[in-house]
């Protein structure tokens, strides 16, 4: 080997000048000992979507080292669309909201310092979902969501929007295909997920506090959102009510000259009156039965102990929005005429019961409908008597004529439901017909007076022993009438076509003289209407078979058709209709108390609407009270309605009470009179 090595220098000496090896071996050392001094040219991390994704996702802040350098380096940033999920818009902070390790993710801080750095922070913060689904979604609606109040507050402190609005299906209402509707505002969002925390964060914080007063695309402030999320279970009207009251407390004294909880939605809907709409019973009762005593807040309360003594407690019921006299919409036209619960009247009778409202109701009654019920059933009978005896003794032969008419008296009929309605037209068109001299008149005016006794049912409501038939009666013919006839109708048409169709056609009237035969022997133009005359007959028992059978060319088809339609309607049919008839009247009959106290309540308002407005404020039911001081320090008088009441697990608590003398000594004094105590226990 050495030997070799000699060799090779050797050769290479006598094949290169000696200078010019000494000249390139000092260049040589020379750019060695310059390597050996200088460092390493740095290598960048190229980054893109699915490995930042990764990195956030494992919540692994060392996978993002290099990422400042990369952006700065290409003039990028965190927002650009090569970073965003392409289906949602979703960037690298919701991704790393959404994958939370034990509450933390370490990435969070990085990317908001990487995102300041370039520039960009508030608009990396706020980027909003962008999909259909997801819209409007941001950065901090997933802190909340995730309750996780450090990143909360990190979020708000470097810009978070406070009021940005996710409108995405996704956050819609049930019924609208939605999964979770909690008002689309951050603040809604923490109030609808129980977090008196945040929300205490999002309305006093520093950087940039949360507006109670925000509504959402539907006008519904976090009051109506918490309204709309209830849903009467005793765990989800707890923590809505506290929280209910928290946010319209807290609402009150930055905003003293607004009230939250009348601000009024797109539809026109205050909180209460959603709460009625919806028949969320748990929150409604507390709203019309809130009782503050916090003397800054106590404006803010419906409900007003006025004088106790021993178990006796006389409460004063804030009645604004729920007895309004036809200046506005009503809680109590609301609960009674929405079509909302005309479909889906489940719980209706227990928002009646809840007082003021049961004894308002009652107050009513005694006040002016019950002798203005009276009065309309003995108006109405007497109309309906004369017509009666007006059709029984009309001229059934000569002349029509209009002398001694009665018929402008018909005008006087006063429809109160839509039975009477129908009732009105078509006495009206008897009443022009016969003025005009048409003859015809007689058959619209019959049908208006069977129409007009049946409506007579009406005024059942006002006994509860009769209240309940009515209903029965519309439950049969709506529910269980309609179905039977449906079947009922295609059976007799298709069995009617068929034995028709068996019968021989009848001769022609010119070939034969008076002796032509007819139906039942055979079948010409008019056979079929009268064949489905004889086929209900049938049904009901009253039918002739051999005389169908008389014109039959198969008599013994026609037989067996005839056989198995009668199995079929009056067997089957029939005796199934009778059976659903029994299930509804026992259906309602369970319900009787609870039916006859919606037929009574809706007559009160009808009749109460018939009035004038004039009218209505005379026979207003209630007082005008001094309840205390307003925030202006000028006496706060509201209409109130006073009901009284025993209880005997609560003795006399002085909180927050009105009057230290008991009773109504002024009242009484006028009127001598005393009033009942109701009993609740």
């Amino acid at each position: 080997m050495m030997k070799g090595a000699l060799f090779t220098g050797v050769v290479i000496l006598f094949k290169f000048p000696l200078k010019a090896f000494v000249s390139s071996y000092r260049k040589a050392e020379i750019e060695m000992s310059c390597d050996e001094g200088s460092p390493e040219p740095p290598v960048l991390k190229v980054f893109n979507r699915w490995l930042l994704f990764e990195a956030v996702s494992r919540a692994d802040r060392r996978a993002l080292d290099g990422l400042l350098q990369y952006l700065q380096s290409h003039e990028k940033r965190l927002i650009d669309e090569e970073f965003k999920e392409p289906s949602t818009g979703k960037t690298c902070l919701p991704k790393a909201l959404l994958n939370l390790h034990n509450g933390h993710n370490d990435t969070i801080p990085v990317l908001l310092d990487i995102a300041e750095q370039t520039g960009n922070l508030r608009e990396f913060i706020n980027t909003p979902f962008r999909d259909v689904y997801y819209r409007g979604q941001t950065a901090l609606h997933i802190a909340i969501e995730r309750r996780c109040k450090q990143y909360v507050e990190l979020l708000v402190e470097k810009g978070a929007d406070v009021h940005a609005q996710a409108r995405g299906r996704f956050f819609q209402p049930r019924e609208e295909g939605g999964y979770f509707y909690f008002g689309e505002l951050p603040l809604s969002l923490a109030a609808c997920t129980n977090q008196p925390d945040m929300v205490h964060y999002l309305t006093e914080n520093s950087h940039k506090a949360a507006d109670l007063r925000r509504q959402d695309s539907r006008g519904n402030t976090v009051l109506h959102a918490l309204v709309h999320i209830a849903d009467n279970t005793r765990d989800n009207t707890r923590f809505v009510t506290k929280m209910y009251d928290l946010l319209l407390i807290k609402c009150a004294k930055p905003y003293p000259d607004c009230n939250l909880e009348n601000v009024l939605n797109n539809d026109g809907m205050s909180p209460l009156m959603m709460a009625a709409k919806l028949g969320k019973i748990g929150v409604f009762q507390h709203i019309i039965r809130r009782e503050i005593k916090d003397e800054e807040a106590r404006h803010l309360s419906r409900k007003f102990k006025d004088w106790a003594y021993g178990p006796v407690y006389s409460n004063l019921y804030d009645l604004s929005s729920l007895d309004t006299c036809g200046e506005e919409v009503s809680v109590l036209e609301i609960l009674l005429y929405d079509m909302l619960y005309r479909l889906c009247p489940q719980n209706r009778h227990e928002m009646l019961a809840v007082e003021p409202i049961n004894e308002l109701l009652r107050a009513k009654w005694q006040k002016f409908a019950a002798v203005t019920f009276y009065i309309s059933v003995f108006s109405y009978l007497v109309t309906m008597i004369i017509f009666t005896l007006v059709a029984y003794y009309r001229p059934s032969v000569g002349t029509v004529s209009t002398v001694d008419s009665f018929s402008i008296y018909y005008l006087l009929t006063n429809p109160l439901c839509f039975h009477s309605f129908i009732y009105s037209v078509l006495v009206l068109v008897s009443a022009a017909l016969y003025l005009s001299g048409i003859e015809a008149y007689v058959s619209v005016m019959v049908f208006a007076l069977a129409l007009g006794w049946m409506n007579t049912l009406y005024f059942t409501r006002g006994l509860k022993l009769t209240g309940t038939y009515s209903i029965m009666i519309q439950k049969i013919l709506i529910k269980d009438l309609f179905r039977f006839l449906l079947v009922y109708v295609l059976f007799m048409i298709g069995y009617a076509s068929a034995l028709v169709s068996l019968l021989t056609i009848c001769p022609d009237k010119k070939t034969c003289n008076d002796s032509c035969p007819k139906y039942p022997e055979c079948r010409d133009t008019n056979t079929f209407s009268e064949f489905l005359l004889d086929l209900f007959k049938l049904t009901i028992g009253i039918g002739e078979l051999d005389d169908m059978l008389k014109g039959a060319q198969y008599p013994v088809v026609f037989l067996i058709l005839l056989v198995t339609y009668i199995i079929l309607t009056f067997v089957l049919l029939l005796n199934m209709l009778i059976a659903l008839m029994g299930e509804t009247v026992g259906q309602v009959s369970k319900e009787s108390k609870q039916i006859w106290k919606l037929q009574w309540a809706t007559t009160i308002l009808d009749i109460e609407r018939s009035f004038p407005v004039c009218l209505r404020k005379s026979f207003r039911v209630g007082e005008m009270v001094t309840v205390g001081k307003g925030l202006d320090g000028k006496p706060d008088k509201r209409w109130c309605f006073r009901v009284d009441e025993v209880k005997w697990s609560h003795w006399n608590q002085n909180l927050g009470i009105i009057n230290e003398d008991p009773g109504q000594k002024d009242h009484y004094e006028q009127t001598q009179g005393g009033r009942g105590l109701r009993r609740g226990w």
